[in-house]
């Protein structure tokens, strides 16, 4: 990695599913000409999405990305080995990552889903209920994704049988239990004390160290989103149809907001390119 600089370092997180990626046949190809000037110039990508690390590897590998990323809502980051110049604090390595957790474990998570279930009499389908096949048939996956999908280890995506009172009443028991929940655009998640803004103040700490001036992006289009866009110095969210409705002012107020009238990778490609340019960089 480059040495220290004095102008910015422009560092980029997204999120995935409506974003960078098509909503319902998960393609990027619409954004590759924001994403070949984003490699050509050496800016990061860092990718910070609900999906597991599995799922997010392979996209990584399409990308030709080698930047560290952030799974499950924030449940963990994985820096790559010697990515940094420096020593820092992690809980493990795996698989040629230093990996950061910041979630509780996947099978804590399931037990409390299922005492919900179980006390509030509301039936709930996690992925953990759900068959490869069932996965694939309802969200648009090939098999051996919706394998990736289930490989999860810090946040359990879920189905609600009712409306709106019933999605009430489930939130209400996971924050009694002392448990986070959003709603990620296509399921409502459940998951430990961890959110994508957390593990974002973490990876900019890191790159403050390596390249002491850094100036920071975050792209969503969800609810998840929001504390990442929080932690970020320029959030851009995408409010696209099917998006959730969300209109200023957010509480709390998200400074030098862009709101974008569109979703996925055109509208990904179209901003990004509207905010790198040479006088930037």
């Amino acid at each position: 990695m480059p040495s220290r600089m004095t102008t910015p370092k422009l560092i980029i997180f997204t999120d995935l599913d409506g974003t960078l990626l098509d909503q319902e046949t998960y393609s990027f190809k619409q954004a590759l000409p924001a994403l070949e000037v984003i490699q050509r110039k050496g800016i990061p990508l860092i990718l910070s999405s609900s999906k597991t690390r599995a799922e997010i590897e392979v996209y990584r590998r399409d990308l030709g990305n080698d930047h560290p990323f952030i799974s499950e809502n924030g449940g963990a980051i994985f820096v790559p080995q010697e990515y940094f110049s420096f020593q820092f604090p992690y809980d493990r390595e795996l698989d040629g990552y230093a990996v950061l957790e910041l979630g509780t474990f996947y099978l804590q998570i399931i037990e409390v889903l299922k005492s919900i279930e179980q006390e509030t009499g509301i039936q709930i389908i996690g992925f953990s209920d759900l068959t490869e096949e069932e996965l694939t048939s309802l969200c648009g996956l090939s098999l051996e994704e919706a394998r990736f999908a289930k490989k999860r280890e810090y946040d359990e995506p879920f189905m609600i049988e009712g409306g709106e009172k019933e999605i009430e009443i489930v939130k209400e028991e996971i924050k009694k239990r002392g448990m986070g929940y959003t709603w990620g655009g296509r399921f409502h998640h459940i998951f430990g004390k961890n959110d994508k803004g957390k593990a974002v103040e973490i990876l900019k700490e890191l790159y403050e160290n390596q390249f002491f001036s850094i100036y920071t992006i975050g792209i969503g289009d969800s609810l998840n989103d929001l504390p990442m866009l929080s932690a970020v110095d320029h959030p851009i969210f995408f409010k696209g149809e099917g998006s959730i409705c969300l209109e200023p002012p957010l509480e709390p107020p998200l400074k030098n907001i862009t709101w974008v009238e569109g979703k996925g990778p055109l509208a990904w490609n179209e901003v990004i390119l509207r905010i790198i340019n040479p006088k930037m960089i």
